[in-house]
């Protein structure tokens, strides 16, 4: 019930993006996020309304899409899942990744619009600084935790570990075959 609310107040801000789903009216979506997986409905005017009914196709969204989305969202694209229907699948994610939501609108519905104006022009000014912070701290934060305190593996200590692997895997095999033919 939870994911259906929550697009359905950003649905509430596009027209254009509830007509295109009303098209789908009595069709059934389940919408799987990291946390939280939900069978929906289409409904005749373009909300979403939780669903017992068998899911007709799937959106998978997994923690990688929203990780990569961040940075690439052509990118982000290709970590999604479709399942069952796949046009249907295709177009009800289409219409869901193009909606935004709207802060300074549901701002202003608490504090008033001159005082959202202003919180949205300070935070345009400041805006730029926090992302560009950010994503130099995850920056940092992987190669420390690589370099410096190992909690993350280099690439090529991977490969090593997995060629080492492969190798003893052939060498147990062999010695499988050598104790057989000794028996």
């Amino acid at each position: 019930m939870l994911l259906a609310a929550v697009l359905n107040r950003l649905l509430a801000q596009d027209a254009a993006a509830k007509a295109e789903l009303a098209q789908f009216a009595g069709r059934t979506i389940k919408i799987s996020l990291p946390m939280v997986s939900e069978t929906l409905v289409l409904m005749h005017d373009g909300r979403l309304a939780k669903s017992m009914a068998e899911a007709e196709a799937t959106l998978d969204l997994p923690l990688s899409f929203f990780t990569r989305r961040m940075q690439d969202k052509t990118a982000a694209a290709r970590h999604v899942r479709l399942s069952g229907d796949g046009e249907l699948a295709s177009r009800v994610g289409h219409v869901l990744g193009g909606l935004r939501w709207d802060a300074a609108e549901e701002l202003s519905k608490l504090i008033g619009d001159v005082a959202t104006q202003r919180l949205v022009s300070i935070a345009g000014k400041v805006g730029g600084i926090p992302g560009a912070m950010g994503s130099r701290l995850v920056v940092n934060l992987a190669e420390y935790w690589r370099d410096e305190a190992p909690l993350l593996a280099h690439k090529r200590d991977v490969n090593q570990f997995c060629n080492d692997v492969d190798e003893l895997r052939d060498a147990l095999a062999r010695l499988e075959k050598r104790v057989s033919k000794l028996m």
